[in-house]
């Protein structure tokens, strides 16, 4: 029943989240950078209107075109981070305990950073929302495909925030933060239109997966 009702509460959370945050990323955009935050949110509820208007159909045309979308996906995260490792090598400490164990130790508040990071793994309940469409022996033989993904971005992520937002100071980070989006900045100019759009797709459909997983 605990379980049960985490996955609950984290398929009420995901499509508004995960649609917001692809969504955001028009604000990189030169040309809309002063978007206000009003219009993305109507972006945004159009969206959630539209896809929870959809669900009565079924979710067969979801699960179609699910495969492709997400083989897209991964892979424009995997490029996008392997472009940008070289930023700061340094970046590959991350792999040693000894960072993770030294910051618990000597940061107060790092337990409670750690719900933070947890959410770079909630991917996991996506897993069993998914089964439906792919299957457990897809699921279980693509993830290898997927994790490599998901590590190359996030390295990358951290080599471009360590290169460019590094020697930052507490009052310089606050003025400076906004407008900072690790993951959309990977991307060149010309691209993050598409990368929204990817991102937005990807994003519908991980939703759908959660949703369907709920009403089993």
């Amino acid at each position: 029943m605990i379980g049960g009702a985490a996955l609950i509460a984290d398929g009420i959370i995901t499509p508004p989240m995960t649609i917001t945050s692809a969504i955001e990323g028009l604000k990189i955009l030169p040309a809309l950078k002063e978007m206000p935050t009003t219009t993305i949110v109507w972006i945004v509820l159009g969206i959630l209107s539209a896809f929870f208007f959809l669900q009565q159909f079924g979710t067969a045309s979801i699960g179609k075109i699910f495969g492709p979308v997400m083989f897209i996906w991964f892979t424009m995260l995997a490029v996008f981070g392997a472009l940008h490792i070289a930023d700061d090598l340094t970046i590959f400490k991350a792999l040693s305990p000894y960072y993770a164990i030294e910051f618990l130790i000597t940061y107060p508040h790092g337990f409670w950073l750690l719900g933070a990071v947890f959410l770079c793994t909630t991917g996991a309940e996506a897993l069993y929302s998914d089964l439906g469409h792919c299957g457990r022996e897809n699921i279980r033989y693509s993830w290898i495909y997927v994790k490599a993904c998901l590590l190359l971005n996030y390295f990358g992520q951290g080599a471009f925030l360590l290169a460019h937002y590094n020697k930052l100071t507490v009052t310089d980070d606050i003025r400076q933060a906004v407008g900072i989006n690790a993951f959309f900045n990977l991307m060149p100019e010309w691209f993050i239109l598409p990368g929204v759009v990817i991102a937005t797709t990807a994003a519908i459909i991980a939703s759908q997966a959660m949703l369907s997983g709920l009403t089993r």
